[in-house]
C-alpha cells in the first residue's frame, strides 16, 4: 500500500478526538478493545491492524488510527487491493453499510483515486448524516487538491455538528493559513490548544508495536 504522508495528513497526526469524552459508545470501546487484544496476541496480522485503524479513525482518534494504518504495508504489500475486494463485495449485498463505505474510501485513497474516495465518504454521510469524521476526511482530501473553498466548507459543516472536534479546528486553521486568513488561523490555534489539553485521560491505550 502506498502510504505517502502528505502535508495535510502529517498535520492531522496532531489531532485528537472530540472534547465530549468519552466520545466512543460502549459498543465502539468493546470493538476496539477486542481488536487490541487480538493484535497483542498476533501483532503481525494486517487485517487486525487495518480494522483497528478504521475503528479509531471513525471515532475521531485520527493519530492512533494512522499509527496502526502505517504498519499495514510492512505486513502485507498492496493491502488496498484486499480492502477494495472485501468491502466492494460487502456493499454489493449490503449497500447501506456505512462502515464498508468508510473503509472503501481508504482503499480508493491509497489507489490514488481521490475523487472516488470523496464519493465513498459522501456515501457514508447519506447513511449516517452526522458522521463528523467523514466530513473531516472529505475536507482533508479537498485540501490536498488545493480546493480550499470546499475544504473550509466541509470543515465548518462538521464543526456545526460538533464544535469540539479538535481535528477539524486544526484542519480549518491550515486552510485559513493557505488562504491568507491569519486572524482565522489564530482563532483555530487557540481552539486546538484549549481542546488538546484535555485529551490525555480519555485516550485509548493502543496495542503493542511490531518488532523490527
Amino acid at each position: 500500500m502506498k502510504f505517502k504522508l502528505s502535508v495535510l495528513l502529517f498535520l492531522v497526526l496532531f489531532s485528537v478526538a472530540m472534547v465530549s469524552y468519552p466520545q466512543r459508545s460502549e459498543q465502539d470501546i468493546a470493538i476496539q478493545q477486542e481488536l487490541i487484544n487480538k493484535i497483542n496476541q498476533s501483532p503481525r496480522n494486517p487485517e487486525y491492524r487495518f480494522e483497528l485503524a478504521m475503528e479509531f479513525a471513525a471515532t475521531g482518534w485520527i493519530e492512533l488510527g494512522w499509527d496502526q494504518l502505517k504498519l499495514v504495508p510492512t505486513l502485507e504489500k498492496n493491502y488496498q487491493d484486499i480492502v477494495f475486494k472485501k468491502y466492494s463485495a460487502i456493499l454489493a449485498s449490503d449497500p447501506q453499510n456505512w462502515q464498508a463505505h468508510f473503509r472503501l474510501a481508504f482503499a480508493y485513497y491509497f489507489m490514488d483515486e481521490k475523487e472516488k474516495a470523496i464519493e465513498s465518504f459522501k456515501k457514508v454521510l447519506e447513511i449516517y448524516p452526522d458522521h463528523v469524521w467523514s466530513m473531516g476526511l472529505i475536507a482533508l482530501l479537498y485540501g490536498e487538491q488545493k480546493n480550499h473553498g470546499e475544504c473550509i466548507a466541509w470543515t465548518k459543516k462538521g464543526l456545526a455538528i460538533n464544535n469540539d472536534a479538535t481535528a477539524l479546528h486544526f484542519l480549518l486553521g491550515q486552510a485559513y493559513y493557505e488562504t491568507g486568513n491569519y486572524f482565522g488561523v489564530l482563532g483555530e490555534t487557540l481552539s486546538v490548544g484549549r481542546l488538546k489539553s484535555i485529551e490525555a485521560k480519555y485516550r485509548p491505550i493502543p496495542p503493542i508495536g511490531i518488532e523490527p
